[in-house]
């Protein structure tokens, strides 16, 4: 009976021996685990910068153009150590995981122009150009930077940029040939560019003068002096092109029946009312020739009695 209960307690001590161990294996990993996060967190990463082409968006191009980019990364260099890295740079044009996160871009087929800088470098560049592009050069275009130092992350920085290129394309401009306006009103001119690249840029002229900029022209309140010849041009860097509109402006048939009734009524209304009162005046003249001629007839009975 006492061995048995000896042999209870005894197993008992064991299974709170083992999940006092397991409970410490699981904090030492949690601790493990933070601290090479920490560890992590506190390593410096390289970010790598396209100097050239310097645009916020995709970069856009014509075919047979030379194209040429440029990129550079800085690194913090401690010169009291002298244990440092090269820094490696290098371009690709495709979404392979290797040419992103891999150290070794022997990995990616596609990479392109591996350069290599000195060991106690704190700075690094690398360029690639493509002479005489063709719109199978339209790709996003990836710069890597990569380094072996201790305080440096194990994962390579990188920036991309997106290449388009484009087939050069004439413009074309499209715009109503004559405009009939009346005078005050408002009249909104429209010069459309339907195709062409690169991205043109479209100007108003009247009589060789600059007058607007951008595809619509708005006058208000029109008047005869703006009437005439407006000539819209679409310019990019290979072409011009021009194309004209007529602008006609009217007097308001409104206005100018009202200044006619003005100028035209009232005299004719004047001759009227003259016309009128003479035709009265000449009518009550006639009436008193002819009371005066014919005999009253009481005085014609009172001779025929005394006779």
């Amino acid at each position: 009976m006492h061995s048995v209960k000896t042999r209870e307690i005894y197993n008992e001590g064991m299974v709170s021996r083992y999940y006092i161990i397991c409970y410490a294996v699981m904090l030492l990993v949690v601790v493990s685990a933070k601290k090479i996060k920490t560890e992590e967190e506190d390593l410096l990463q390289l970010h790598p910068v396209i100097t050239s082409p310097a645009v916020s968006g995709p970069y856009e191009m014509v075919i047979g153009e030379t194209l040429h980019l440029s990129c550079n990364v800085n690194k913090k260099v401690d010169y009291n150590f002298q244990g440092h890295r090269p820094i490696f740079m290098w371009w690709c044009n495709s979404t392979a995981e290797p040419c992103y996160n891999s150290s070794a871009p022997s990995l990616c087929n596609i990479c392109i122009n591996i350069t290599k800088s000195g060991s106690e470098a704190n700075t690094s560049s690398t360029e690639l150009t493509i002479e005489h592009v063709t719109k199978a050069n339209t790709s996003t275009y990836t710069c890597i930077a990569f380094t072996d130092d201790d305080d440096y992350s194990a994962s390579p920085g990188n920036i991309s940029i997106q290449v388009i290129v484009h087939e050069k394309v004439k413009p074309k401009l499209t715009v109503t040939q004559s405009v009939i306006k009346t005078i005050g009103r408002f009249v909104e001119l429209v010069c459309i560019d339907s195709v062409g690249y690169p991205t043109t840029s479209i100007s108003w002229y009247k009589d060789s003068h600059f007058v607007h900029s951008g595809r619509l022209l708005r006058l208000d309140n029109v008047s005869h002096h703006d009437a005439g010849v407006y000539h819209c041009s679409a310019v990019n860097r290979f072409n011009r092109v021009n194309s004209s509109v007529i602008l006609k402006v009217q007097d308001d048939i409104s206005e100018s029946f009202t200044k006619y009734n003005v100028i035209v009524g009232c005299p004719a209304a004047l001759f009227a009312i003259i016309g009128i009162s003479v035709w009265i005046y000449i009518r009550k003249v006639q009436e008193k020739r002819n009371c005066r001629c014919m005999p009253n007839p009481s005085q014609a009975e009172n001779e025929n009695l005394i006779n």
